[in-house]
């Protein structure tokens, strides 16, 4: 199963203006949504993304893991200024999954929402939304919580600022999240297992 699954998405199928996500692209992310999510394909599993931008990470899901009728997923995205137009492209990339029943898009604030999902509830939860260290603490936190045991977090930028200083979304913080990340790691260490340590971090919840 890993290894039929591509890291790659249709950007003649998708409306995109940068790639940040395939293994085309520095960041190589699809890399690790391929080795940590291909055990869910064919699930009816439950994915939640803490800011989706575009949705190029989202229709890769829908694509690739979401072959069962019946794996939802949830895109919470809080549509910053600086993003521009991407809110839009992200519905108009969803609707052109052609999964869109699959998918429940939320425009607003991740602290609004998460608190409304019941604990346990999440096999994926990906946390890529405002990137201030107290958001990314907040988020890791209501994450933790609703994400299943045996369940995956993953945390985008984690070195954000760090390896690469000068892109929008670093010189836009005024704390990092590396700072939150790093907090949420050590009082969490008994609850949590570590599956990748980089640019992102991504670690499996072994017990609430």
């Amino acid at each position: 199963m890993f290894f039929s699954i591509p890291t790659t998405v249709n950007k003649k199928k998708y409306l995109f203006t940068t790639d940040w996500f395939t293994d085309a692209s520095k960041f190589q992310v699809a890399i690790r949504f391929k080795k940590f999510l291909s055990k869910y394909k064919g699930e009816p599993c439950k994915f939640l993304e803490i800011g989706s931008y575009e949705g190029m990470s989202a229709v890769w899901i829908l694509d690739n893991i979401f072959t069962n009728k019946d794996a939802r997923l949830w895109c919470i995205d809080l549509a910053k200024n600086w993003t521009k137009d991407a809110f839009p492209k992200l519905v108009e990339n969803i609707n052109r999954s052609g999964k869109r029943d699959q998918v429940q898009i939320i425009k607003g604030s991740s602290r609004d929402y998460l608190t409304h999902f019941q604990r346990n509830d999440f096999d994926f939860v990906y946390i890529d939304g405002d990137h201030e260290a107290v958001r990314v603490l907040e988020d890791a936190i209501l994450a933790f919580r609703i994400t299943k045991p045996g369940g995956i977090i993953a945390f985008d930028d984690y070195l954000l600022g760090i390896k690469w200083p000068n892109t929008p979304g670093a010189l836009a913080c005024k704390t990092l999240p590396k700072k939150a990340i790093d907090y949420f790691l050590e009082i969490y260490n008994d609850k949590i297992e570590i599956l990748y340590q980089e640019y992102q971090i991504w670690i499996k919840k072994i017990k609430d």
